[in-house]
This record gives C-alpha cells, sequence and structure tokens, in this order.
C-alpha cells in the first residue's frame, strides 16, 4: 500500500473511524432496545399495521433531521420529503431480490460518487465542472433507481396478484409485512 494511500486512510480529512463503528453500533443495538419501550407501545407496534407506519414516518423524519443539520428547507418541505421517500422504502422492500440488490448496489454507487465530489469540491479551486458531471452521474444514478424500484414494486405486486387472485388485497400488500418461508 502506498504512504499517501495509507495517509489518506488514517487521515482527519476522511471520516472518523470511531464515529462510524459507534453509528453502526448505535444502529445495530437499537433494535434490541425496542423491549424497552413501553408495554403499550410494544403491543401498538406488534398489532397495529398503522401505528407502525406512523413510527417509520416518525423514524424517517429524525432522521433526515439528525443527518442533514444544514438544511435550509422549510418544515413543510422537509415533510412532504419524508413522506415521499418513505413511500419509496415502502416501494423498495415490496420487491424480489434481483431489484433490490441493483437498488442497493447504486445506492453505494451514488454515495460513493457524492463523497468524491465533495472531496474534489473542497480540494480543488476550480472543480466546479468535474463537480457538475459528477452530479449528472448522480442524477442519471438516481433516475435509475427510482425506475428500478417502481419496476421491481409492481413486478412483485402483479406476482401477488397473480398468485392470490381475489383474495388480493392491495393495501394488505403495501402495508404490512412479513415472508412465507421464514
Amino acid at each position: 500500500m502506498s504512504d499517501s494511500l495509507t495517509q489518506s486512510i488514517f487521515s482527519a480529512d476522511t471520516f472518523d473511524t470511531k464515529t462510524a463503528l459507534s453509528g453502526l453500533y448505535l444502529w445495530l443495538l437499537f433494535g434490541y432496545l425496542s423491549t424497552m419501550v413501553s408495554c403499550d407501545l410494544q403491543r401498538w407496534m406488534r398489532d397495529s399495521l398503522l401505528f407502525r407506519h406512523f413510527v417509520g414516518i416518525i423514524a424517517f423524519f429524525f432522521l433526515f433531521t439528525v443527518l442533514d443539520t444544514s438544511s435550509k428547507a422549510p418544515i413543510g418541505a422537509l415533510w412532504l420529503k419524508t413522506l415521499f421517500v418513505y413511500a419509496i422504502f415502502l416501494m423498495m422492500v415490496k420487491s424480489k431480490w434481483y431489484f433490490a440488490v441493483p437498488v442497493l448496489l447504486l445506492l453505494v454507487v451514488d454515495q460513493s460518487i457524492r463523497a468524491h465530489s465533495d472531496y474534489i469540491g473542497k480540494s480543488k479551486t476550480d472543480a466546479k465542472k468535474e463537480v457538475e458531471q459528477y452530479n449528472n452521474y448522480r442524477q442519471m444514478i438516481n433516475n435509475l433507481i427510482i425506475a428500478l424500484v417502481a419496476v421491481g414494486f409492481f413486478h412483485y405486486m402483479f406476482r401477488q396478484w397473480n398468485e392470490f387472485g381475489n383474495k388480493f388485497s392491495f393495501s394488505t400488500f403495501l402495508f404490512s409485512y412479513g415472508c412465507a418461508n421464514l
């Protein structure tokens, strides 16, 4: 490994390793804390799909407000974006693996490009054109992600419709969860 690569891995200019690991552990451990919320909330989460989605929307809102502290958008726009992203999330989880995995990989590519574009923008004085090109790539990836999510969602919906026939319910399909073979 070259010295410059080694220096950049341990540089303070990249994300803090301890913060990233702490964030990962925090995320994993929060799953175990759900048993510590009040019994009423646990029961509502278990028994009410509506309440579960309400909590999901609130969690997405908290995620956006915590992650993007530099937002200059009004609160209404933030809530609308939260609802939009939650809808995309619901559609994304209602697809087969051969749609979900490419979306996940495209998200990794997009965030890699974003991180590199941020680096270029901060390290070069004449980087406007290059950053703009990276933003164009990200927009193409965004369009591809939305297309894959939509196609994957409708593919899975029609598959379920064919399987369940008259017993198929769009609201159950969209708002319920569970796997037949787990």
